[in-house]
């Protein structure tokens, strides 16, 4: 603030840093979530619905965003959450994790999900001869059959509680979350938080959980990134499922997937780290 002047924000956001992450908050949003009927932001929108921007002119907001780092530029092609509870979930999510870090042995919290693997090999880079045509995914003989899994991840301690199944409907679901349940025994409450697949929260799912343990959490609508599972799966494709040479050999390859499962089976701080949720 120069000597006389005014400061540049209101005292709800004092600091440039603040108000630059409040700004930049809104912006990632669509200004429909605001109750503006508009795609994209512009000026007057952003005005209307920033309290310290209110009563500046239009080349006075316009200067504030460049000082913000906030500019007008081309889009992308992206896949963003539709879903207007987005932050209301998140914060759900943040008060249970606040809640099984004070007591981690009457509370726990898992993040839920199913992956679909193939016979055949997932084609990725690798190390091969320069010039070559390698390296190869090899197809091998016969029908591209498949295999489910699902897995929960332990936040407190890196425990992954997998099951390997043909097919995972609502009743198997039920069977994989009493075994959950089963493999808590001490827990009050486990958390499970999962996305919106209709089968997570079936009827029959939710009437089978009355009176368990275990409290279903959604996550928000399209939005993979919320859910550290996706990094196990990944993790999964880059040390077994990608260029494995168990194309003709299923049986192998199931029992692979198991081993790898398996590893973790106990806690690991190492996946923690891996997708984020130990990053000290």
């Amino acid at each position: 603030m120069a000597a006389g002047g005014s400061p540049l924000f209101s005292p709800q956001q004092a600091t440039r840093e603040a108000a630059a992450a409040e700004l930049q908050e809104i912006v990632r949003r669509s200004p429909r979530l605001y109750g503006l009927k508009r795609s994209r932001w512009w000026l007057d929108g952003l005005r209307q619905k920033v309290s310290w921007l209110n009563g500046l002119s239009l080349s006075g907001v316009h200067k504030i965003l460049r000082r913000l780092q906030v500019s007008y530029k081309r889009g992308r092609r992206y896949v963003h959450s539709p879903d207007p509870a987005y932050d209301e979930k998140l914060a759900v999510l943040q008060t249970i994790r606040e809640l099984v870090a004070a007591e981690p042995k009457r509370f726990v919290l898992l993040y839920e999900d199913e992956l679909t693997y193939y016979r055949r090999p997932t084609v990725a880079q690798g190390y091969a001869v320069r010039g070559s045509d390698e390296p190869h995914a090899r197809q091998g003989l016969g029908a591209n059959l498949y295999q489910r899994i699902a897995a929960s991840l332990d936040v407190s301690s890196g425990r992954l509680f997998a099951w390997q199944r043909k097919h995972f409907d609502r009743w198997t679901l039920i069977r994989y979350y009493r075994a959950l349940e089963a493999a808590y025994p001490e827990a009050e409450l486990i958390f499970v938080a999962q996305d919106n697949w209709p089968v997570h929260f079936h009827d029959d799912i939710l009437a089978a959980l009355v009176g368990s343990k275990i409290v279903l959490v959604p996550l928000p609508t399209y939005a993979p990134w919320t859910n550290p599972m996706e990094k196990v799966w990944r993790k999964l494709y880059q040390e077994v499922l990608h260029l494995h040479d168990f194309a003709d050999r299923w049986d192998e390859l199931k029992t692979e997937v198991d081993d790898w499962l398996g590893q973790f089976a106990d806690g690991s701080t190492e996946l923690l780290h891996y997708v984020g949720l130990c990053p000290n």
